[in-house]
């Protein structure tokens, strides 16, 4: 990890962005809380629990996942948070609990404060991804074994792959080979939905805090699978992954909540589930082709596989906002 020494005091340039990422997004929130009619104490509440909530319980749900792995090196190595080791949705639990306090304290609807939130907790985690570049990971394939028919990555044969060796396409890890940079790719994703909701016009609090939610987990299902370094795995199945159907699962709750009693029916719902648990099968079929373990599919080369994921990913994060933005046009009163 690249540090930065100043006498005896030593910075780590990855913290440093993170850092000054989460003060630009606490000043666009402080703006966003005056837009929606919220106390100013609410957003600078929320700053005062967000952070240290954040840190704990991203830290707290890498430990539980790999739990054998800090049992093998003690359980001491848990309070390393200087060597790295964090889950973006235990940040997420970390900032929605934040609100809950900050909206107790301040008597503000805390979901109406992470609608506030939504927006520039997106364009942290664009800043997060984007300084994954500083610490040397979020890679993805090698570029020269990608494009080598003997590997089997890519339907596309290239005998010379040095056009896809230069910026954007490729970056260089520490090894010097260059590799995919999926955490650019993941960046300018973070951007779209940032933008997205900045744009977005809701009638009820906590739309935009799920659509942000929705869309999320619905296209970093697609990412994960891209990204092949210190990704978090039970077996062959990337844990991040995994993760978005609980998700989906808390948002298609979410909905049902805010729908009157008097509208709620199985017509209603029924498609928007059966749509979002076929896109999650269509994934997971998609990782076990990769894997060889369906046998009718082990013709179809990796690319081709996260082509059909990726799609896969777009409708389920598709009609979880769909079945959102159906719930924020209901009047909550009926």
């Amino acid at each position: 990890m690249t540090t930065i020494q100043l006498g005896a005091v030593t910075f780590y340039p990855y913290g440093l962005v993170l850092g000054a990422g989460a003060l630009v997004c606490f000043l666009l929130m402080n703006a966003r809380c005056r837009r929606l009619q919220l106390k100013t104490e609410a957003a600078e509440w929320f700053a005062v629990f967000a952070v240290p909530l954040g840190v704990l319980l991203a830290r707290l749900l890498y430990f539980l996942v790999s739990l054998p792995w800090f049992i093998d090196r003690g359980i001491g190595t848990f309070f390393h948070f200087s060597e790295g080791g964090y889950m973006l949705y235990g940040a997420m639990a970390g900032v929605a609990a934040a609100a809950w306090i900050s909206g107790a304290i301040t008597r503000q609807p805390p979901a109406r404060i992470l609608d506030a939130a939504a927006a520039p907790f997106a364009l942290f985690v664009a800043v997060a991804r984007g300084a994954e570049s500083l610490v040397g990971i979020g890679y993805g394939e090698y570029i020269e074994e990608w494009f080598d028919p003997f590997f089997e990555r890519s339907m596309i044969q290239l005998e010379d792959a040095s056009f896809f060796q230069r910026f954007p396409f490729g970056v260089l890890d520490a090894d010097g080979y260059w590799r995919f940079p999926v955490f650019l790719l993941e960046t300018v994703v973070a951007l779209a939905i940032f933008f997205y909701l900045l744009r977005v016009r809701c009638r009820r609090d906590g739309t935009a805090a799920l659509l942000f939610l929705a869309l999320y987990a619905g296209l970093q299902a697609f990412l994960e699978s891209t990204c092949i370094d210190l990704e978090l795995r039970w077996g062959f199945v990337k844990i991040n992954q995994l993760a978005a159907l609980p998700v989906m699962a808390l948002i298609f709750g979410a909905c049902i909540l805010r729908t009157p009693a008097s509208e709620r029916s199985v017509r209603r719902f029924a498609p928007s589930a059966a749509g979002i648990l076929a896109c999650c099968g269509v994934i997971m079929a998609m990782e076990f082709a990769m894997e060889d373990k369906i046998g009718f599919l082990t013709w179809m080369r990796m690319d081709l596989c996260w082509a059909v994921m990726l799609l896969a990913a777009i409708g389920m994060a598709v009609t979880a906002c769909h079945m959102i933005l159906g719930t924020d046009r209901l009047d909550p009163r009926r």
